[in-house]
């Protein structure tokens, strides 16, 4: 592995990232630390890691969750997520939100280091470099245009409608795969819902409202969810991404 390869931490546990720090410095890895997802959202603004390490359960938000919203942006590198859970459950949780490989709480170091090393070379990354915020998305759904960015929908009309930032990150993900079946799993991490739908209709709930708010804004021309039985739930009107709206 190319020594300037570079490893990014997310725990809140100071103890065991400055043990990290000190055993990736022994290999000569260069590391950034970071025990706040804010933090690091903020240096991804300006730059992305070979690789991010990323614990489970941060004190704020889920890493999962946390992931899910990053690859829904567009963020495609390679993702460990550590985890005092080591249910099999929960290791395909991890996966399904994005992680490239998931390693149970306690572990040896040397396994996480081939772990690593593996995911670095699958992926041939070349370490930080300087890249561009996640372009803004916007999509045209029949006759209504969508700013994710705004979190609003824009009707010919002239009128706009607000959504919180939940509903319009469930309202991306149909648009980006229209005409797709998609877990409700799925949707409950990219909403930020921490909660099992195995043990809770919450997704079913917000996927319900957000259909009642699109079938009025198209004045009833389509039932613009459909929910798959089993499976999960499509967009059905016709999507297309546009160009967001230019600023002055």
């Amino acid at each position: 592995m190319e020594p300037s390869a570079v490893i990014w931490v997310l725990d809140d546990d100071e103890r065991f990232c400055a043990l990290l720090l000190s055993r990736f410095h022994s290999l000569g890895w260069q590391s950034k630390i970071f025990h706040q997802s804010r933090a690091l959202l903020t240096a991804l603004a300006t730059e992305t890691p070979g690789l991010l390490v990323l614990d489970e359960m941060l004190p704020e938000r889920r890493g999962g969750d946390m992931l899910a919203a990053l690859r829904l942006q567009g963020h495609a590198f390679p993702v460990l997520m550590l985890s005092a859970m080591r249910s099999p459950r929960d290791r395909i949780a991890g996966l399904e939100a994005g992680a490239d490989d998931y390693l149970g709480k306690p572990f040896e170091f040397r396994e996480l280091q081939l772990r690593i090393e593996r995911l670095l070379a699958a992926s041939s990354a070349p370490g930080v470099h300087q890249v561009s915020p996640p372009a803004q998305e916007c999509y045209a759904i029949e006759t209504l245009h969508f700013d994710v960015q705004q979190a609003q929908i824009l009707s010919p009309n002239g009128s706009i409608t607000r959504l919180s930032r939940g509903d319009a990150a469930l309202l991306q993900a149909l648009c980006r795969r229209p005409s797709e079946v998609i877990g409700r799993q799925t949707l409950a991490r990219i909403s930020g819902s921490l909660v099992d739908v195995s043990q809770s209709r919450s997704i079913d709930v917000r996927i319900g409202r957000l259909r009642r708010l699109l079938n009025d804004l198209l004045a009833g021309r389509f039932d613009a969810i459909e929910s798959c039985r089993g499976q999960g739930y499509r967009i059905v009107p016709e999507v297309q991404l546009i160009e967001p709206p230019s600023g002055d």
